[in-house]
C-alpha cells in the first residue's frame, strides 16, 4: 500500500471544505520552525506548571492565563514513533476528547505505510515535561483521519492513559488577544544565530537525543483567513501539531503547522477547520 492510499483510506466522506489548496502547499516543512522573535522567550513547563516571562507587559498576561493554562497543559504531548530511535520524536499532539488528539498530517504521513503493517507504532506522551518523573505515554491505537487538505490528522489513543478531558476548541477569534503554542520545540542549534538561540533555549531542557520538552510560546496573531491563521509565536521544529491559545479566553483557536519565510510568520489551521473536521469525524463514527 503506498502513502497515498493509506491517506485516501483515512479521508472522513467528502469534503465540505472550500477549493482552496491546502495550507500546506504554501509553507516550507523542512522540520525547522520559524523562530520569528526571540522575546519573549519560551517558557519551560516543569511539574505542570511555569515561571513568569520577564517582560512585565507578558507577566501581566500570563499570570492573568495561569489557571487556564496549568489546566490545559496535561492534554498537550509529544508525538513519538518509538521504533525511529533518537529521532523519535513526530511532533506534537493534543487531546480534543473522547480518546482523541490531534496533529499535522505531515507529522505522521512518511508513517502511514509503516503503521498500517504494523511495523511502526506512535505514542503520544503527556508527560514529557523538564524533570517530569511520571510516565504519561499514550498508546495511539490507531489514525482516525488524515484530512487530504488542511494539514491536520486525527489519532485514537488510548484513553485509560489520558485521563485529561481534552482541550476546550473555539471557532472564533479575537485579533487583539495576546496567543501562546504550547508544544514540544526540538534542539536545532546551529540553525539560528548561536547568542539568541542560547538565551531563548540553552537551558539545557532538551532530552539526550535533542527531543523538545513541553513549553509554551507568547505571541500575537499576525493575520487570518478562511484556511490559515498567521502568528509570531516563536516555534522549532517539533513544535509542529502544537496548540495555539487564546490567552484572554484559556481556549484553543488553532492547530500550529509550519512557516511562512516570505512573510516571516508561523502558521495554524483555524479551530473552526479543526471543529469541522472532528464533527465529520463523529458523524462517520
Amino acid at each position: 500500500m503506498t502513502s497515498q492510499d493509506t491517506l485516501e483510506s483515512h479521508e472522513v466522506g467528502s469534503s465540505t471544505a472550500s477549493a482552496e489548496p491546502a495550507p500546506a502547499q504554501t509553507v516550507e516543512l523542512s522540520g525547522l520552525e520559524l523562530v520569528s522573535q526571540w522575546f519573549p522567550c519560551p517558557l519551560t513547563v516543569r511539574a505542570g506548571t511555569f515561571s513568569l516571562p520577564p517582560e512585565p507587559a507578558w507577566q501581566v498576561v500570563v499570570r492573568a492565563a495561569r489557571p487556564q493554562l496549568e489546566a490545559m497543559l496535561g492534554g498537550v504531548g509529544r508525538l513519538e514513533c518509538p521504533e525511529l530511535g533518537p529521532l523519535m520524536q513526530c511532533g506534537t499532539a493534543w487531546l480534543v476528547g473522547g480518546g482523541i488528539a490531534v496533529t499535522n498530517r505531515h507529522n505522521i504521513l512518511s508513517l502511514l505505510d509503516d503503521l498500517q503493517r504494523g511495523v511502526k507504532t506512535l505514542r503520544v506522551d503527556l508527560c514529557a515535561e523538564a524533570g517530569a518523573p511520571a510516565d504519561g505515554r499514550c498508546r495511539v491505537r490507531r489514525v482516525l483521519h488524515v484530512d487530504p487538505i488542511h494539514d491536520l490528522a486525527f489519532l485514537q489513543i488510548d484513553p485509560q492513559r489520558a485521563p485529561h478531558a481534552g482541550l476546550a476548541l473555539v471557532d472564533s477569534i479575537v485579533p487583539d488577544h495576546p496567543l501562546a503554542v504550547i508544544g514540544f520545540p526540538a534542539h536545532a542549534e546551529g540553525a539560528y544565530p548561536e547568542a539568541e538561540y542560547k538565551h531563548c533555549f540553552g537551558d539545557g531542557w532538551f532530552d539526550s537525543d535533542g527531543r523538545g520538552y513541553k513549553r509554551i510560546s507568547l505571541g500575537r496573531l499576525v493575520a487570518t483567513s478562511g484556511a490559515q491563521l498567521e502568528h509570531d509565536c516563536t516555534t522549532l521544529g517539533g513544535s509542529s501539531g502544537g496548540a495555539i491559545v487564546d490567552l484572554v479566553r484559556g481556549a484553543v483557536i488553532g492547530l500550529n503547522y509550519g512557516e511562512s519565510r516570505d512573510r516571516r510568520t508561523n502558521l495554524g489551521v483555524p479551530g473552526w477547520v479543526v471543529r469541522e473536521r472532528l464533527a465529520q469525524l463523529e458523524r462517520w463514527g
